[in-house]
């Protein structure tokens, strides 16, 4: 088994952050929400199925990236699960995690750069594009923030 710990200290564990999803208003987080299987998140507008069905990042990277307010995602990228202390470079295709009930299978860690980004034009690649992974939801049910993600 791999480890996908971000540091391996003692007492280190990897945990779900914040969730989110999109609606006809707009974002909006949640305390918990529900993964269907082969779908996406129950009541997201984007769960329409497929090899990306949820978005995964890491929180830390997404606030500093929000924060410094530079690349064109800033305002367009919105992970449906932030996490803390997955450590994302481990991650590959094929890798399984649990998450709460939830069992979800990585299927991607390439996010797509736009050539209209000021990171892209300047030859840089964002911190973001290091931080995240798509995924398909293998066995749907409930999670919470605060969830532990655990290495299946």
């Amino acid at each position: 088994m791999g480890s996908f710990f971000m540091y391996n200290y003692p007492g280190d564990n990897m945990t779900i952050k914040t969730l989110r999803l999109k609606t006809e208003n707009g974002e909006k987080i949640f305390d918990s929400f529900e993964l269907i299987a082969d779908l996406g998140v129950k009541g997201d507008v984007k769960a329409k199925g497929g090899d990306r069905q949820i978005l995964i990042s890491d929180e830390d990277c997404l606030k500093e990236y929000r924060e410094n307010k530079k690349g064109l995602c800033v305002n367009r990228f919105m992970p449906n699960i932030t996490t803390t202390g997955l450590n994302y470079s481990n991650l590959k295709e094929g890798d399984k995690l649990g998450l709460g009930e939830t069992e979800i299978e990585i299927s991607s860690t390439f996010k797509k750069c736009f050539p209209e980004c000021e990171f892209v034009q300047s030859g840089k690649v964002c911190q973001i594009k290091k931080a995240c992974a798509f995924a398909k939801i293998i066995k749907g049910g409930m999670i919470s923030t605060g969830d532990e993600i655990i290495e299946i």
